[in-house]
């Protein structure tokens, strides 16, 4: 059973290494293509789609046009699709796009691992400070939610989509990056050092888009499960879990909180105690997350809605007035 359970656990590990790299592979060939173009070079690669993935705003935009009125975001449809797939493995698998895909978690879950071995332990924060700040990720959601969804009617989410502003929004992402400020420095720098004190940091207290997952979780038919008749209490399940959930204490885990890492599971030195299920039964983790991320994936390319309209010839003639283009 352990040496199961070390296995699936394992796979975690391999897939967040996996898609660690194709966003490392992603954000070169972006520099590459953008670099290309600004040097009016004759051979130019292919854009990557998947940089929209850090166009959480643009994509929750996209989303309300989408709804409202069925136009699918024809700019940064690769954001929307990404979004769709996060919300998707939330209703069905927990929060599992955060611990088995996101790359901010799995950067995360890094720097945590380091300061473990710097220090030999996370530090952790009083109860009641913990509750206070898991409220800022919920009252960011709610603060983009409401100019969203609520701020902001159907038409005018679908001129932002079609808006000049969104159109470079992945260029100034980039030039963000490339050129931070003191003050980003000094804000990255602080939640680098506060990730490695504190073990989730990011993720459990400042990331809106782990709130929404988080929600959305709540109605996943997948928990925890906890067999109160061979538990023995030992504890190692709360202990072991990155989000300081009570495992010990539930039958099933239904906080917002849980992320479908199994490190609870893991730890667990009874057989078949903990368990991660539905009542519909028990799928193959990896396995599932896999097919619906493909699954999402193929289906946008085959329908047209993961590459960008925003042609070459339009990226030169924004590129040099990136900088005059506001919101």
């Amino acid at each position: 059973m352990y040496l199961k359970l070390r296995k699936h656990v394992s796979t975690r590990h391999v897939i967040q290494s996996l898609v660690a790299m194709i966003v490392v592979y992603i954000g070169i060939t972006f520099v590459i293509f953008i670099n290309q173009i600004a040097n009016n070079s004759t051979s130019i690669l292919n854009r990557p789609a998947g940089v929209e993935a850090f166009l959480p705003i643009s994509a929750l935009v996209g989303l309300k046009a989408w709804i409202t009125t069925g136009s699918f975001d024809p700019v940064h449809p690769a954001g929307l699709v990404i979004l769709l797939l996060a919300l998707t493995l939330s209703l069905l698998l927990k929060r599992t796009f955060c611990s088995w895909i996101c790359p901010i978690g799995t950067l995360s879950e890094g720097l945590a691992n380091l300061g473990k071995r710097v220090f030999g332990r996370n530090f952790t924060i009083p109860n009641w400070l913990d509750y206070l700040l898991r409220s800022v990720k919920y009252l960011i959601l709610f603060f983009f939610v409401l100019a969203i969804f609520f701020g902001m009617s159907g038409l005018d989410a679908a001129a932002f989509v079609q808006s000049p502003y969104n159109m470079v929004a992945d260029i100034k992402m980039l030039k963000f990056m490339q050129h931070l400020t003191s003050v980003g420095t000094i804000v990255i720098g602080m939640i680098v050092v506060f990730s490695i004190l504190y073990e989730n940091f990011w993720c459990r207290y400042l990331c809106p888009y782990g709130g929404l997952l988080g929600l959305l979780s709540v109605l996943s038919p997948y928990k925890i499960t906890r067999n109160r008749e061979s538990c023995i209490q030992c504890g190692k399940c709360t202990k072991r879990c990155p989000n300081h959930i009570l495992v010990d204490q539930a039958s099933r885990v239904s906080s917002p909180e849980c992320t479908g890492c199994l490190n609870c599971v893991q730890q667990c030195p009874s057989n078949d105690t903990l368990t991660f299920k539905s009542r519909l039964g028990l799928p193959a983790l990896a396995v599932s997350i896999l097919v619906i991320s493909l699954l999402f994936i193929v289906s946008a390319k085959i329908t047209g809605h993961w590459e960008t309209n925003v042609t070459v010839e339009m990226y030169k003639q924004i590129l040099p007035l990136v900088d005059q283009i506001g919101h």
